[in-house]
């Protein structure tokens, strides 16, 4: 290691302000040690002897030896050569293909060229704020945030940085922009009349169960035993590739009705062929959900003047009911496979019906001699 040396740069008025121009040792692309000249402002001071000394207050961090030299390597050249290399193949692939396409589209072009030792917080923040003037959703904006913070802590871990620029960056709040759909149902009913298998006994499933598209559509005939009246979830696929379950809590066990046992029974006797998949396709596959549902769902909800919905209603509408219908939420968390009962309670939406099943019990407690009022709905009939 080159030996260190003491330094007390050169300070300089530009205006109003005292500047601090000094040499930083840097990390060369090659992994070799180099240096590079840098300026700081210092701010406004009486003289130049109180400037000189906020000067080596300042330099006190790379004279001292403490600080570890950072990276001269661009942003984009360790995107390219290390962190897709590393760090990508260790993710899931939804989250790979995830950020492949937030740094193709937005974060390379913006920052790519930077140099890691020349990041600031700063930078992360003005580059947050032009994608939320340019309109993109704050889940967008989270996403992009929590990428490059990843990026930056990974070259921080690894010697190459001191600190991750990125963290602390403020975000917008996060507002909702699409509500959940529940389905009511009536809805439920009549698609289950109208819907043609293999659809109808995915959607039964879908909603029977709370399973994720990707967890319905990834089982086998295996992961279904009709004896005990339970599926295993073991497995999950997104676009076609298939995976292990989103979180550890995902691989679970879950329960049949009797009505879900008798539509698995006839799926497995009309199914053709003697694929290992629960729902193959005609290539031995498991089905992808959005041909299912421009296919074999949506023009049945034409039909039937139902609104057209996503497969992650049904986990909703799942949820939605079963909550509101006193299912403790540590139990609704098993059988969704949320690492959290926070995140299920964002599934389980408060019904009109409940609420007002919530008000007329307190006020007959409260007032017993107050007549009950009459009429009221089933749940979630309207």
């Amino acid at each position: 290691m080159a030996r260190h040396r003491y330094q007390k740069g050169c300070l300089f008025k530009r205006g109003k302000k005292w500047v601090l121009r000094f040499r930083e040792d840097t990390l060369n692309p090659d992994g070799s040690l180099g240096q590079s000249h840098r300026s700081v402002a210092l701010g406004s001071f009486e003289n130049k002897k109180e400037a000189r000394q906020a000067a080596d207050s300042y330099l006190h961090q790379f004279n001292s030896g403490n600080r570890c030299p950072q990276s001269a390597i661009t942003l984009d050249q360790f995107w390219r050569e290390y962190f897709e290399r590393e760090i990508l193949p260790t993710l899931k692939f939804a989250t790979i293909e995830l950020y492949r396409n937030l740094a193709k589209k937005h974060i390379l072009p913006a920052l790519g060229r930077q140099k890691l030792c020349d990041f600031s917080a700063l930078d992360i923040q003005q580059f947050i704020g032009q994608k939320q003037r340019a309109g993109y959703s704050p889940q967008t904006l989270a996403h992009l945030r929590n990428l490059v913070s990843k990026i930056f802590g990974t070259a921080t871990r690894w010697g190459w940085m001191n600190h991750n620029p990125a963290r602390g960056t403020e975000l917008p709040p996060m507002e909702r922009t699409r509500h959940a759909r529940v389905l009511t149902p009536t809805e439920v009913r009549s698609l289950d009349r109208k819907l043609d298998d293999p659809a109808r006994t995915i959607f039964l499933v879908g909603c029977l169960t709370g399973l994720r598209i990707g967890e319905l559509l990834a089982l086998q005939v295996g992961d279904v035993d009709l004896s005990r009246a339970v599926l295993h979830v073991r497995r999950d696929v997104y676009r076609g590739h298939v995976g292990s379950p989103k979180t550890p809590g995902s691989e679970r066990q879950v329960p049949l009705t009797p009505k879900l046992v008798a539509a698995l029974r006839h799926w497995l006797k009309v199914r053709r062929g003697l694929s290992a998949w629960l729902f193959p396709s005609a290539t031995d596959t498991p089905f992808r959900d959005r041909n299912l549902l421009r296919r074999n769902v949506w023009p049945v909800c034409t039909t039937l003047g139902i609104p057209r919905f996503g497969w992650h209603s049904l986990r909703h509408t799942f949820s939605t009911y079963n909550g509101n219908s006193g299912v403790a939420m540590p139990v609704l968390q098993g059988l969704l496979g949320h690492s959290s009962v926070q995140t299920t309670m964002l599934y389980t939406h408060p019904l009109e019906d409940a609420k007002r099943q919530a008000v007329e019990n307190l006020s007959r407690f409260l007032f017993p001699s107050v007549p009950a009022r009459e009429g009221l709905t089933q749940l979630g009939e309207s």
